[in-house]
């Protein structure tokens, strides 16, 4: 499963770091890997750096000025997946789903099965083209009529290979560039390890002697796709005298820029997306304001997001009562095992939240601006 072309490239370190990231399987609920991997990427730049009990890994970049304001900006480490719900006797292993994927792509992926020894590699069967009805072209196999083959003969031979009901189930894959020096990038779980790469690349910017404008507490947050459930105990359980003064969430949102969908309104490589609305939250209209203004004084392109269909952790975190936003990156087909992403937005999102936190400490945050 391994494509020696894949990472080659000038890469810059928010690509490097997203490289390294997409390396690692964790659905929701299941993190460990990559939250060690997080650790060990984010412990060279971090004056405090702690894992919580659910899994939440929190890296704080102190500012030289210890009255600075605070900027929470959190990126979600998990990613949709699967857990084994069975072993069959033949072998094969049945699946529960774990967050928001589509039945419709299943069929014939590749999948990593984590089990307590290690990686195993598997497929999810499907039917053969010389074996199919008419009925069968015509419709879409349950998800829950699905099977994983890892090659076992038996439960005994699978029991072998060290799967047990509950192991974590992830898409296969590595990060790789499409057609010839695009500059668009696909690969699973890109929602939301690219957030993470980009808060990672915003940490090393601060190494050695350098210190950030304002303390920038970095957290990579679990279980985002079932329900925000990592955030919502970052916002309900953050040290007295350790709220921040603004958060903003760091994800990815649909683009609706392919063929079949006709007229877009969010589009790959015209820049990250400043949050107006979502299911989960409104942006607050000071965050915004900030986020526009730094963009424009940068001369940084960025699009207005307003999705319903779509929700990240500022829909937890507006709950630590301050001011809450969100950037996203558009991201093609996700939720699947080939989301698309342009380079060019990932490095603008990190350039965005940069001139963000430059601004910070002179950005009013008042629900209604002075007059």
């Amino acid at each position: 499963m391994n494509n020696p072309e894949a990472v080659s490239g000038d890469f810059s370190p928010v690509m490097e770091y997203l490289r390294q990231l997409v390396e690692v399987t964790g659905p929701s609920g299941s993190e460990e890997d990559v939250a060690r991997r997080v650790l060990e990427l984010a412990r060279p730049h971090a004056d405090e750096l702690s894992v919580d009990t659910v899994g939440n890994v929190v890296a704080v970049r102190r500012a030289a000025d210890p009255s600075a304001r605070r900027l929470l900006i959190c990126a979600h480490m998990d990613e949709i997946g699967f857990r084994v719900r069975r072993v069959d006797e033949g072998g094969t292993l049945r699946l529960e789903k774990v967050g928001g994927s589509d039945d419709r792509i299943l069929p014939a992926q590749r999948v990593w099965v984590r089990t307590e020894e290690g990686r195993i590699p598997g497929v999810i069967g499907t039917k053969s083209a010389h074996l199919l009805t008419d009925a069968d072209r015509a419709s879409v196999t349950p998800y829950a009529q699905l099977y994983v083959d890892i090659g076992a003969r038996s439960a005994a031979e699978a029991a072998a290979m060290g799967v047990q009901p509950g192991d974590p189930v992830g898409f296969a894959g590595e990060l790789t560039e499409l057609g010839r020096n695009s500059g668009r990038y696909t690969a699973h779980a890109l929602d939301d390890r690219a957030g993470c790469a980009v808060l990672l690349a915003l940490l090393a910017g601060f190494s050695g002697d350098a210190r950030p404008p304002v303390t920038l507490v970095a957290a990579f947050s679990v279980q985002e796709e079932v329900g925000l459930r990592g955030a919502q105990v970052l916002a309900r359980a953050l040290p007295a005298g350790q709220t921040p003064d603004v958060a903003l969430a760091l994800d990815m949102t649909a683009a609706d820029d392919t063929p079949e969908l006709g007229a877009p309104t969010l589009r790959l490589g015209a820049g990250p997306t400043v949050k107006v609305m979502d299911f989960s939250t409104l942006a607050h209209p000071a965050v915004r304001r900030g986020l526009l203004r730094a963009a424009q004084t940068r001369d940084l392109p960025v699009q207005h997001e307003l999705l319903k269909g779509i929700g990240t952790d500022a829909g937890a975190l507006q709950y630590l009562g301050v001011p809450t936003g969100a950037v996203s990156v558009t991201n093609r087909y996700t939720h699947s095992p080939v989301e698309v992403l342009d380079r060019r937005d990932l490095e603008a999102a990190q350039a965005l939240l940069l001139g963000f936190m430059h601004d910070l400490p002179e950005t009013p945050l008042d629900f209604l601006p002075t007059p």
